[in-house]
């Protein structure tokens, strides 16, 4: 589960935990290393036929013990995959079907008889393609940053189900995640079995599994006692962070679970002691139903996986079902403290290096561009061209090296005559050779210009402003120039330091137009004789007020 703004994290290349025939405790070590400070930790897991192998780097918290197998970490949007099981269970037996429409499991007199929820179906809730928006509306009122689901509970659920109308979910029927989506359905399965989604997981997959690990935090007093010793502490930009719980919205992001139950779960996938019938609800949830999304699982072919954030923690699992083996990272950090870029004098280094790097059976087309300062950004040109900072960055006795923490991945490489000869590090080492270029490559000019409209070039440097006024989220607009054209990201600083792409950016006329199609999101505003934009944010039914001032160097809260 993810806050306000963020969908994922950003995925320039394939993002996602490390193959299962890697090296678990090389691959913590490394990731440790390079993309953690003090008082973090990442454990790694391997599931395979022939057992299960971990990995563990780091701290539990500053002041705490190493982490291990059995350290607790909050999961995140992982969540939906149980979610999605338990859906497929209660099918299995008959007490709900795929094609009920929501209204069936509500209250009834709680939505008009003209509702988009009369026709929305338990399916499209489990696969994202209901239309629902990422968030509700109104779930920023009353809320803590620092906790912001903590506050939404089921009369607010219901208040904001009651003022849905056929607008608000126009995007039905395509791909669109949603959170919202997700704790409503975990509320309807609430309803339908009688029992609280914490004690229908319980029952369902945690007790039959021996997931003795895992637990919903749905509020602060439900940490059981004996386990509060091994729960770590999330860290959001090198800072230790507050917990988040779930509420309402506990269905889409609040489980607890360890590195050991994780792959005690995904090894249940093939293993011929599961219950059966439990069995049964994991297969039709991993079945790809609608836009390669099964019940909670994303699917590629043969494969099942998803992604988790928090405020304070990252995860990841991969499970392989043919193969038999799966892959998970659980960390209690969501990215690197702010730090300078650069370490060294990237002088000699600065321009574009153009590389071709094997990923399975394809290749995939990148350029490092490389500032004088020492910024290292990396744009995959077949998967959109944007660009994805380095949170580090070093060049010292001819060795390049640059971390990329939102997709867990490393390049080093030997500085030579107009080449840099290294490996790119993401779960598996695969060689990577990059050759300056004369100039901005045609082909990432080409794929920036798709973005980039009319004097967008003109907007380069830093905006900022307060979404909905000083108390609301600190959102941070870089503009890049790039040949001539331009390239652009979003930050909410007050959430993560890792960049959302502007997936459209356009300046006409002093008006200005963004979007971020990761979340669904878009900015419309005009210039003032100020030199300030003044417009309105939109994520949902509802627009925010935003107005963007520019400063000459990177913004911060004030």
């Amino acid at each position: 589960m993810n806050f306000h703004l963020r969908l994922m994290a950003l995925a320039a290349l394939a993002s996602g935990p490390l193959p299962s025939r890697a090296d678990p405790a090389a691959e913590a070590a490394a990731h440790h290393r390079d993309l953690q400070q003090d008082g973090e930790g990442v454990v790694v897991a391997a599931v395979s036929p022939d057992g299960i192998r971990y990995g563990a780097a780091g701290r539990l918290a500053a002041d705490g013990p190493e982490v291990d197998e059995s350290t607790l970490f909050e999961i995140g949007s992982i969540t939906k995959v149980f979610t999605g099981i338990l859906l497929a269970d209660l099918v299995l037996r008959d007490l709900a079907a795929l094609d009920d429409p929501v209204a069936v499991h509500l209250p009834g007199g709680l939505i008009s008889g003209e509702s988009p929820l009369r026709e929305i179906t338990l399916l499209e809730l489990a696969t994202h393609s209901s239309g629902l928006p990422r968030l509700a509306s109104d779930l920023e009122k009353g809320s803590d940053p620092a906790d912001p689901y903590a506050h939404y509970d089921e009369e607010r659920l219901h208040a904001y189900l009651g003022h849905i109308g056929p607008d608000d979910l126009a995007e039905r029927g395509k791909t669109s995640y949603s959170n919202l989506g997700f704790g409503l359905l975990g509320h309807l399965l609430k309803r339908i079995s009688g029992k609280p989604y914490e004690t229908l997981l319980a029952e369902t997959v945690f007790d039959p599994l021996g997931m003795a690990d895992s637990f919903v935090l749905r509020r602060p007093d439900v940490l059981p006692e004996e386990l509060a010793p091994r729960l770590a502490t999330g860290h959001a930009a090198g800072r230790p962070v507050p917990h988040w719980h779930g509420s309402v919205h506990s269905s889409a992001g609040a489980v607890v679970s360890s590195a050991r139950d994780l792959a005690r779960f995904a090894a249940a996938h093939f293993s011929p002691e599961t219950p059966a019938g439990l069995r049964a609800a994991m297969d039709l949830a991993a079945t790809p139903h609608r836009g390669g999304v099964g019940l909670g699982w994303f699917v590629n072919e043969d494969s099942v996986g998803h992604d988790g954030r928090t405020g304070g923690f990252s995860s990841s699992l991969a499970i392989q079902l043919s193969e038999k083996t799966a892959s998970i990272r659980l960390a209690n950090g969501t990215a690197p403290a702010p730090e300078p870029v650069g370490k060294g004098d990237f002088t000699g280094l600065s321009g574009y290096w153009e590389g071709v790097l094997g990923v399975g059976n394809a290749t995939l087309r990148l350029v490092f561009r490389i500032s004088e300062s020492g910024r290292v950004v990396l744009h995959s040109l077949d998967q959109g061209g944007s660009g994805l900072p380095a949170e580090r960055a070093a060049y010292e006795d001819g060795m390049l090296r640059a971390f990329f923490a939102g997709i867990g991945g490393r390049f080093e490489g030997q500085v030579g005559d107009g080449a840099i000869e290294g490996t790119w590090r993401q779960g598996e080492e695969s060689p990577l050779r990059l050759v300056r270029s004369e100039g901005v490559p045609a082909a990432l000019e080409t794929a920036l210009a798709r973005r980039a409209e009319g004097k967008a070039p003109e907007l380069d440097g830093w905006w900022s402003g307060y979404l909905g006024g000083k108390e609301g989220l600190f959102v941070v607009l870089e503009v890049e120039r790039v040949g001539d054209t331009a390239e652009a990201r979003l930050y909410s600083p007050d959430q993560s330091p890792e960049p959302m792409p502007v997936t459209k950016l356009s300046f006409r006329d002093g008006q200005l137009v963004l979007e971020v199609g990761s979340i669904g999101a878009s900015y419309a505003a005009k210039l003032g004789e100020d030199g300030t934009f003044v417009g309105a944010w939109k994520q949902g039914p509802a627009p925010t007020p935003l107005s963007l001032r520019r400063s000459a160097e990177r913004p911060q809260r004030e």
